[in-house]
């Protein structure tokens, strides 16, 4: 096992106030399956830990460049999302992704999506336990090793897709809409 503890700058700071979050340490296995090498998963990226097995899997993130309609099985997102096929959408399993186009990835669901949802938006694989500390960078064969944080303040224009379930599962977490 190849246990290297690195972080990557990746911009602009995404919590005030280091001193005063509410962190699971200790480090939590990162799941990074089926992002490219050299991928980053920001800092504030929702995860959900799993304290008893000390594991982490990063909710996956894309911007719609289309509206999508409730009964749509083909969605349209902005290119540079790490999607994979398998991976679900509002609980639907995504059966092909068609990067053909050079300005967006059409992406077919094995289900109607189920929801309206607006162009320019942000949507995700899921709902998080925890927001990921450190940035960190794909590196294949590495673990890689993060903390969570579960209590504070984020910078919510700064950070990904963050669901209805992930803000109520993080109550002491404030999701500041300062840019």
């Amino acid at each position: 096992m190849n246990i290297q503890r690195s972080t990557y700058n990746a911009g602009i700071p995404v919590f005030q106030h280091d001193k005063s979050l509410q962190m699971l340490t200790g480090g939590f296995v990162l799941d990074v399956s089926g992002y490219a090498a050299g991928a980053v998963i920001g800092a504030g990226t929702a995860i959900l830990v799993d304290e008893i097995n000390r594991t982490a899997v990063a909710v996956k993130t894309a911007t719609t460049t289309k509206a999508i309609a409730t009964g749509n099985t083909e969605i349209e997102v902005a290119k540079g999302h790490s999607l994979i096929v398998g991976d679900q959408l509002n609980g639907k399993a995504i059966a092909e992704i068609d990067k053909s186009d050079t300005s967006f990835d059409k992406i077919t669901l094995a289900a109607a999506y189920g929801a309206a949802v607006a162009t320019n938006t942000a949507i995700g694989t899921g709902n998080g336990n925890a927001l990921l500390y450190n940035p960190i960078k794909v590196v294949p064969g590495n673990t890689h090793s993060v903390d969570a944080v579960v209590g504070g303040l984020v910078y919510a224009r700064r950070i990904g897709y963050i669901s209805a379930q992930t803000k109520a599962n993080l109550p002491n977490v404030i999701f500041s809409q300062t840019k």
